[in-house]
């Protein structure tokens, strides 16, 4: 759940980036379909930046090669220590969680506000009279103001007979150039990104290129710019608008008169739209570490300043020798652990947990590994790694520095576990050493 926020978190600021840079230096040139293509394109480049840096090896001290999880479950060894016990509390209430169910909610409610209006537009066509026309439809229907959805242009039934034709033939363009696409994306943009003032503004800058490109498709058909201005304005009333789907916005008309008035950008200026590479570039850089040669390994760690000594720290907060439940070395007694040696200390405790990494190093790996459950693994130096599994979540992320004390994640109850605990290895040189010997 903290990964999905942070992604957010990375997204938004990705995205806020290029808008801003987009309002700077290219809402006002006159190419409205080069613009259209830019303004859809930034939340997609937003969602793929962060994850580009995991294209690329960023950090590598060593591979780190996962055997199957062979150890005795948790509960096996000790079924006789649980049953005198309390029983365990298998879930915790963070305040991360309480942000992720507050961000989900909202998510919700922008979807049903989504789903309302798209279910009051057919049900406004449900009692409308519809008059076929040549790749579109006219629907007389219980509405303020004209717009068009999709094939749909929605006149108030009143006033059937007496639109212009040119404002009808501006509804025709944003059907051909498909535009109610857009809006729905820019709603959906909306729906998983209500947290950010930039994305409402995004929406209205998508919406204002959509206009620019229909007044400019009605004048190309020969009607005069004064003509055609003077009919906008007698024929734009003010209401409140749909929020959805009504383009007609009295908001933006002085910045459509603006533009139509506006003389035609020269081609040279395209070249500002190379602004974007640079900084495209720059922000894959921010998500993407210097890579480092595994000889250079140990360099790093005393360049950093990371002091040097075995894992010796009790690995989950607060919980002590007393805590461990299933030693090094403890035999299986199911039939199918018979003869399986125990690699770790199992360590019990509440979901949720902190866990802690034990002395400096670099985390190696830091995912979810099938029995392991979620896993994160630590090389420290002179050979020297400890392993953490059946993690609830994690709070570092791989190639990190982290120092000894450090949260790195928190104790649960994934992969193979019948109960919320920490699976604990210390290796040296890729042999198993005994955990409780460095404590």
């Amino acid at each position: 759940m903290t990964n999905i926020l942070i992604h957010l978190i990375e997204i938004t600021s990705i995205f806020s980036v290029l808008y801003l840079l987009y309002m700077l230096f290219l809402r006002k040139f006159t190419f409205h379909t080069i613009n259209r293509l830019v303004l859809l394109l930034l939340p997609i480049i937003s969602l793929i930046i962060p994850f580009l840096g995991s294209l690329f090896p960023r950090f590598s001290s060593k591979i780190v090669e996962i055997p199957l999880f062979e150890n005795v479950p948790f509960t096996t060894i000790n079924q006789q220590i649980y049953s005198l016990k309390q029983p365990l509390v298998t879930s915790s209430f963070s305040f991360g969680i309480l942000l992720t169910i507050i961000y989900w909610t909202v998510v919700l409610l922008y979807f049903t506000r989504f789903f309302i209006h798209t279910r009051h537009l057919f049900k406004l066509k449900k009692t409308a009279t519809i008059k076929p026309q040549n790749g579109y439809q006219l629907v007389s229907s219980d509405v303020s103001d004209i717009f068009s959805y999709f094939n749909w242009i929605f006149i108030p039934k009143d006033k059937l007979e007496d639109y212009p034709q040119e404002i009808i033939e501006h509804e025709k363009v944003h059907i051909q150039l498909k535009h109610s696409w857009d809006v729905i994306f820019s709603e959906v943009h909306i729906a998983f990104f209500w947290f950010n003032p930039l994305s409402y503004f995004y929406r209205k800058s998508l919406k204002s290129v959509h206009e620019f490109q229909a007044d400019k498709g009605v004048l190309q058909r020969g009607i005069k710019t004064s003509q055609y201005m003077q009919l906008l304005i007698q024929n734009l009333e003010i209401n409140k608008p749909n929020a959805l789907h009504n383009y007609f916005n009295q908001n933006i008309l002085e910045n459509r008169i603006a533009m139509m008035t506006k003389p035609k950008s020269s081609h040279l200026t395209k070249l500002m739209y190379l602004l974007l590479l640079p900084v495209c570039v720059f922000l894959i850089s921010a998500f993407t570490s210097p890579i480092i040669k595994n000889n250079e390994y140990l360099e790093v760690l005393y360049t950093t300043e990371i002091l040097h000594s075995p894992p010796s720290l009790f690995p989950v907060q607060n919980e002590t020798k007393k805590d461990i439940v299933a030693f090094f070395g403890a035999s299986g007694k199911q039939p199918i652990n018979k003869g399986i040696l125990h690699g770790g200390i199992d360590i019990e405790g509440k979901s949720g947990t902190p866990v802690l990494a034990t002395a400096d190093g670099i985390i190696n790996k830091a995912s979810f590994e099938g029995n392991w459950g979620n896993l994160i693994v630590i090389t420290h130096d002179h050979g020297y790694e400890t392993w953490y599994a059946h993690l609830k979540d994690f709070n570092t992320s791989e190639n990190q520095i982290v120092k000894k004390g450090d949260i790195i994640g928190y104790l649960g109850a994934t992969g193979r576990s019948t109960g919320p605990h920490l699976h604990y290895e210390v290796k040296q040189n890729g042999k198993r050493l005994n955990p409780i010997e460095f404590f």
